[in-house]
C-alpha cells in the first residue's frame, strides 16, 4: 500500500514537471517567433539546439564548460567548508559568532556588480570568479549551518557532556547527522546561484575559455542567438548538478527517503537471481 502510495505521488511529480516544462517551453517558442523574431535575440528552441550543436564542434565548448565547471566547484568547495567550520565553532564559542555577523551582513547587502568591480581591481581575472562566487554564496551556506546547528536536541549534547565525549565525537556522532539534511539543502540551493555568480563574473574579469567568456564575445559580435543558446547551456549545467546532488543526497540518507529501500529490495532480488542461476549452472 505505502509503495503504491509512493509510486502515485512519484508520478504527480513527473506529471506537473513535465506540464511546467511544456509551459516553458511553450512560451519560449511563442516569444521567439513573434516579438523577438526579427532581432534574433531569443531563437526559437530548434534553432537554438541546432547553434549549441554547432558550438560542440568547436574546440573551445568543452574546454570552457570544464573550466566554469571547475571555478564554480571551487568557489563553493571553500565556501561550504568555510561555512561548516564557522557554524560549528560558534556552536561552541558564541562570541565567533559575534565578530562574523557584520560581514555576513555586509557580504550579503553587497551588490555582486560593486564585488566585481572592486574585486577586479586586486585580483586577476581567473581569480575573479572564484572570489566573487565565494562573497556571495558564503553567506547563504554559513546562516544554513547556524541554522542546522540550532536544531539540534540539545538534550543530546547536554548528556555527552555529561559522560564526556570528546568534541571531535560530538561532531561526528551528535552534530554532522542532524546537519546532514540541511547540508544537501544548503548545496541544492547553493551550487546554482554559484555557478549563476561565476559566469556572471567571468563576463566582467574575461578569464580565458570560460562560459562568461564566450557569452561576451558572441554578443559583441552581435550574434545573439550564441549568447542566449549559451544561457540555456548554463541552465542545463545547473539543472544537471542539482539533479547529481540530490541523488547522492537521497543515497547519503535512506532514512529520509524509504522510497530507496524499494531500490535496495529490487537489487537484492536481482543479486539472489543471479546467484541461483549461478547454482542451476553448477549443478
Amino acid at each position: 500500500m505505502k509503495a503504491f502510495i509512493m509510486k502515485g505521488s512519484t508520478a504527480k511529480k513527473l506529471l506537473f514537471s513535465a506540464i511546467s516544462f511544456t509551459l516553458i517551453i511553450s512560451v519560449w517558442w511563442i516569444l521567439a517567433d513573434t516579438r523577438f523574431k526579427l532581432s534574433g535575440v531569443i531563437p526559437t528552441p530548434p534553432d537554438t539546439l541546432r547553434i549549441i550543436y554547432d558550438e560542440m564542434q568547436k574546440d573551445s565548448f568543452f574546454e570552457a564548460i570544464f573550466s566554469t565547471l571547475y571555478r564554480s566547484f571551487i568557489s563553493f568547495f571553500i565556501s561550504f567548508l568555510i561555512a561548516c567550520i564557522l557554524a560549528i565553532l560558534v556552536s561552541f564559542k558564541s562570541f565567533i559568532g559575534n565578530l562574523i555577523n557584520p560581514f555576513i551582513v555586509l557580504f550579503r547587502s553587497m551588490p555582486t556588480i560593486v564585488l566585481v568591480l572592486i574585486l577586479l581591481l586586486v585580483v586577476g581575472s581567473d581569480l575573479l570568479p572564484i572570489m566573487v562566487a565565494f562573497l556571495v554564496v558564503f553567506p547563504l551556506c554559513y546562516e544554513n549551518m547556524v541554522a542546522a546547528i540550532s536544531g539540534i536536541d540539545k538534550k543530546l549534547i547536554v548528556m555527552a557532556n555529561v559522560f564526556k565525549i570528546p568534541k571531535w565525537r560530538q561532531i561526528t556522532g551528535i552534530y554532522f547527522p542532524a546537519m546532514l539534511p540541511y547540508i544537501f539543502s544548503s548545496i541544492i540551493a547553493g551550487f546554482g546561484l554559484n555557478i549563476k555568480v561565476v559566469i556572471s563574473a567571468e563576463v566582467m574579469g574575461l578569464p580565458a575559455m570560460s562560459i562568461g567568456h564566450l557569452i561576451l564575445a558572441a554578443k559583441q559580435s552581435f550574434d545573439f542567438g550564441v549568447s542566449f543558446a549559451w544561457l540555456v547551456i548554463a541552465v542545463l549545467l545547473s539543472l544537471i548538478c542539482e539533479t547529481v546532488f540530490r541523488i547522492i543526497g537521497r543515497l547519503c540518507m535512506p532514512f529520509k527517503y524509504p522510497d530507496l529501500n524499494i531500490l535496495k529490495r529490487f537489487g537484492a532480488k536481482l543479486s539472489s537471481n543471479r546467484a541461483n542461476r549461478r547454482i542451476i549452472i553448477n549443478d
